[in-house]
């Protein structure tokens, strides 16, 4: 399998006001309110369909790779209903359906080989594409540099 080393940035985001629509400002400087991510480039594909080039949030907390059912259902993923739900962050158990998709990391022409991976699809709500430890913490050696925002990956050496 084919693996390369990686340095990405965190993706900045400027929080919105609820009501407005406007950016959102701190109280005391008047600055944007911003957050930062770490966030992988990356592919998802089933046997028929590959997804446009995307985002997924580099989730250390989580155990697998958790997909949107929108982005499921795109790519018509064969989806079993998992015997146990899944806990969200709000403490909540939400039912679930199991499946296997690939993970292609990458961008501007530096991918690596798919990855298989089997990823968990909530019933319900809509979460952000969540890339948990299993399979890319088991492939990589991952350093998130939260001074300066930005992760690395190295391809791990087996043996």
């Amino acid at each position: 399998m084919r693996l390369l080393d990686y340095g990405f940035n965190y993706k900045r985001t400027t929080a919105v006001h609820p009501s407005t629509g406007k950016p959102a400002v701190e109280a005391n400087t008047s600055k944007p309110v911003e957050f930062f991510h770490p966030v992988i480039p990356l592919i998802v594909s089933s046997r028929t369909m590959r997804s446009p080039p995307m985002d997924g949030l580099l989730d250390s907390g989580s155990d697998g790779v958790v997909l949107p059912k929108t982005l499921a259902d795109y790519l018509g993923l064969e989806l079993k209903t998992a015997e146990t739900p899944m806990r969200i962050a709000d403490g909540r158990s939400v039912e679930r359906y199991i499946s296997r998709a690939r993970l292609t990391i990458g961008r501007a022409g530096r991918y690596c080989d798919p990855v298989d991976a089997e990823v968990t699809v909530p019933k319900e709500g809509r979460p952000p594409i969540l890339i948990g430890r299993d399979p890319v913490f088991r492939l990589f050696v991952i350093t998130f540099i939260e001074a300066e925002k930005r992760i690395e990956m190295r391809h791990y050496h087996h043996g």
